[in-house]
Formats: structure tokens, C-alpha cells, sequence
């Protein structure tokens, strides 16, 4: 633990990769050592939250799409016309409409259009976009 302390980045980097290598490679495993059995007394002046995010995320696979959990709440899509296959049981629309003035008052479908190009944008983000440890 106190080798992820150090100044110099090769030998933290040095020290993260024994520390991941000795700790299971699932979600669970992971949130268990770090909330029950690690003792974080050892960095306790320091911010040791990082130290156990880089411990999740060193897990992740990186050229994933990021889906919704089976369970989790899905709403049905506001729009009904135009389609995109459909990914993970999750409907996506794309809307193929001309960008109102920023001048008019935002109506229903202008609003419902918009956020259908937003979701279809978000749509194509994997788990590498928000993978940034240092």
C-alpha cells in the first residue's frame, strides 16, 4: 500500500500493477477488498479514494459499449418513427429533422428531437471514453 504513495509515477504504476494483480478480476471482488478487507489507514493523509477508483476501473473492458443492466427502468421511446436496430433491448430513434431557431419557444416535439439525436450520439460511446487513469 504505501508503494502507491510514491512520487515517482514508474514505480506507483510499478507498485498499482502487483496490488491489481493480487486482488480478484470481478466487480464484486473488487467493491468487496476495498470497502470491507482493505485497511486504508496507511493512506489515510492522502485522498485513498483514488487509489480504490483506480482499482475498479482497472477492471474495465475498454472497447465495450456501455448498455443499461437487464433490470434496470427503461421507459418506451416518445418518437415512433425511424429506427436503429436496437442494442441491449434499449429502442433508439433517430431524428431527421432541421434545427429549429434558438428564437422560437421550445415545443414538444422540437424538445423530443433533440434529445433523440442526444441519446443517439451518447449511443455510440464505448467504456473507453470515460477511461482516463494516470
Amino acid at each position: 500500500m504505501l508503494g502507491l504513495r510514491a512520487r515517482d509515477p514508474d514505480i506507483r504504476q510499478k507498485f498499482f500493477t502487483l496490488y491489481h494483480e493480487s486482488i480478484g478480476k470481478t466487480l464484486f471482488q473488487r467493491l468487496q477488498y476495498i470497502i470491507l478487507q482493505q485497511e486504508w489507514e496507511a493512506l489515510s493523509d492522502i485522498f485513498w479514494l483514488k487509489q480504490g477508483l483506480d482499482l475498479l476501473l482497472a477492471i474495465l473492458v475498454e472497447q465495450e459499449p456501455i448498455t443499461l443492466a437487464p433490470n434496470s427502468a427503461q421507459v418506451p421511446p416518445l418518437m415512433a418513427s425511424g429506427g436503429v436496430p436496437e442494442r441491449s433491448g434499449v429502442p433508439q430513434v433517430i431524428a431527421e429533422t432541421p434545427e429549429e431557431s434558438d428564437s422560437s419557444p421550445p415545443t414538444f416535439v422540437t424538445v423530443a428531437n433533440k434529445h433523440a439525436r442526444f441519446l443517439n450520439e451518447m449511443s455510440k460511446l464505448q467504456v473507453s471514453c470515460f477511461y482516463f487513469l494516470t
